[in-house]
């Protein structure tokens, strides 16, 4: 979208709105319903210049011999986190194992995926063991129309373990899987 026409037509359209004194009802009204339209357009503008500035933020990495652009909030995850590309996903995985006082455990972990051109998939899996509640996995789906986007569309809490969409199986096998690779896990699978 142009931001700069969509700015031309915002300051157009305040200038109709101005003209109208609120002295009458009808006035009012029209008054109210313009500046309706001036927030509408001053979001949609908001958005699209904040869009842009990730775009231009977004970097590209080589991962498992695949050039990827790699999600404004996944690259900001830092040293803690490695990549993975695997069946047109990528995942942003934990480089070791950390346990809190409590000999307990919490971490997060990421896979990203593109359904479609307007449909950004980024699933947040947390894991949490090593208490008495025992091994447990909740997840999370928030959807985005575009890659640089921090605005979600549908946000999906699934709840705890095996309570996701059968479409994320394979994502959360594999979150499993790698995080049951880092030294001092020893056999997480809250999905038996």
């Amino acid at each position: 979208m142009n931001t700069e026409y969509l700015k031309e037509q915002l300051d157009v359209i305040m200038s109709f709105r101005d003209t109208y004194k609120a002295t009458s009802d009808e006035d009012k009204y029209l008054h109210n319903e313009l500046s309706k339209l001036v927030r509408v357009i001053k979001n949609k503008i908001w958005d699209e210049e904040y869009d842009e500035r990730n775009r231009n933020r977004l970097e590209t990495r080589v991962i498992d011999g695949v050039e990827i652009v790699i999600p404004e909030f996944m690259s900001s995850l830092g040293e803690d986190y490695k990549y993975k590309f695997s069946d047109n996903v990528l995942y942003a995985l934990p480089t070791k194992y950390v346990e809190d006082e409590d000999g307990s455990f919490h971490e997060y972990i990421y896979a990203y995926s593109k359904e479609n051109e307007n449909k950004h998939v980024r699933l947040l899996v947390r894991l949490l063991g090593g208490d008495k509640f025992g091994d447990r996995i909740f997840t999370e789906a928030n959807y985005y129309k575009k890659l640089e986007s921090n605005n979600k569309y549908l946000n999906k809490n699934y709840g705890k373990d095996d309570s996701f969409p059968e479409k994320f199986r394979k994502q959360v096998e594999t979150i499993i899987a790698e995080y049951n690779k880092l030294d001092g896990v020893n056999d997480f699978n809250p999905l038996i």
